[in-house]
């Protein structure tokens, strides 16, 4: 349990919290939910949101119960907790090849949970199989293609098609459709750039489609994109449906990006690290409490959260320390929020989501599906 479950419903609860503690503010949430299946509607496209960005089921559900037809995991991890919670629609966007995390999921598959795998070769079909055994229903699964980033996929088209041949014949496994997911463009900020880098990466999808067809073995499913290039895959009208995960809580480094050309960021700040002033000793700036193990360092330097503290910006003190500069009036036990630079592996470094609406905490959400294991 949270140190900060006695304070769940308390009138300025939510002001009280042992800090770092990650905090989620539910109406931006809600608005970021909202706004990203208005979107999805117009483009024509499904909504199964990432869940790792948040690694936890109790905002899975949150997402299903605003429309998304279910979420993507990355991890062994991720797919069986989501899986055992029964979140629905679970598409596992990593080929699993370890056999622990194999017979884990298969039983969950047999046990009736929601699950979709990925496969890039042909050899772990093979082993699934031998660890499905006979069942009920065939476990849904999509070939993962390589449009550019290098990471797991097929890398040709021809690979794909034959790892779909392969899919289409077997009796425990159901060939459903093809991923493609390019990580590295997501982060480009210009939308000019972006577009251009990303547009060749489309085009090989758009071809290894047209190899599927050509085999008769077109994808009823083709799942893929993520926040940065939403609307280039809504301009391109490509993919059925869309895997944006950091939308929901929104982070420095994404706000930074033009993600649709003309308009500003629709998405609002729901993710929030507060931390407290725990040394105001030193002229010019104070200390909080929350450094390189608190907040991820993989991108931008965390912001104070606007209006809060004006003119303050934020830089890393230590391992359990920040320094504060420029906040004129800032006292020892003072409430610091943090705006965070990268939110998927910020929210891996804690243990629970403080769902606050104002001075409220109205709820403490697990974070769940946190580990490798």
């Amino acid at each position: 349990m949270s140190p900060n479950a006695r304070l769940i419903g308390v009138p300025g609860g939510a002001l009280r919290l042992v800090t770092p503690a990650l905090v989620i503010d539910l109406p931006a949430l809600r608005a970021n939910l909202a706004e990203m299946n208005r979107r999805c509607a117009g483009a024509g496209m499904a909504l199964r949101p990432h869940g790792k960005t948040h690694k936890c089921t109790a905002l899975a559900r949150e997402q299903v119960a605003a429309g998304a037809v279910g979420v993507c995991a990355t991890t062994g991890r991720e797919a069986i907790v989501y899986a055992e919670a029964r979140i629905p629609g679970v598409l596992v966007t990593t080929p699993i090849v370890q056999r622990a995390h194999i017979e884990a999921l298969a039983s969950l598959h047999h046990e009736g949970a929601d699950i979709t795998l990925v496969f890039d070769t042909i050899e772990n079909v093979d082993v699934w199989e031998s660890v499905l055994g006979r069942t009920a229903r065939p476990l849904r699964a999509l070939v993962d293609l390589d449009i550019g980033m290098g990471r797991t996929g097929a890398a040709s088209p021809a690979d794909a098609v034959a790892i779909a041949r392969r899919l289409e014949r077997s009796e425990e496994l159901g060939y459903a459709g093809l991923q493609a997911y390019s990580g590295r463009v997501q982060h480009i900020l210009d939308y000019r750039e972006r577009r251009s880098t990303y547009g060749g990466q489309l085009d090989r999808l758009q071809e290894t489609l047209a190899a599927l067809a050509a085999a008769d073995l077109a994808p009823a499913v083709v799942s893929g994109g993520g926040t940065g290039t939403f609307a280039i895959d809504a301009e391109r009208k490509i993919y059925t449906e869309s895997q944006a995960g950091s939308y929901c809580v929104m982070d420095v480094d994404y706000d930074a990006v033009e993600l649709f050309p003309g308009e500003p960021n629709p998405y609002r700040f729901a993710l929030y690290l507060r931390s407290s002033v725990v040394s105001a000793n030193q002229p010019g700036y104070v200390s909080i409490n929350a450094g390189f193990k608190s907040v991820s360092t993989d991108g931008p330097l965390p912001r104070v959260r606007e209006g809060q503290w004006p003119g303050a910006t934020y830089r890393f003190f230590g391992d359990e320390f920040g320094m504060m500069d420029g906040a004129a009036g800032c006292e020892v036990g003072d409430i610091v929020d943090l705006q965070t630079s990268h939110c998927d592996p910020t929210v891996n470094l804690h243990d629970f989501l403080h769902v606050v609406d104002g001075d409220t905490l109205l709820d403490i959400w697990p974070i769940d599906a946190r580990g490798t294991l």
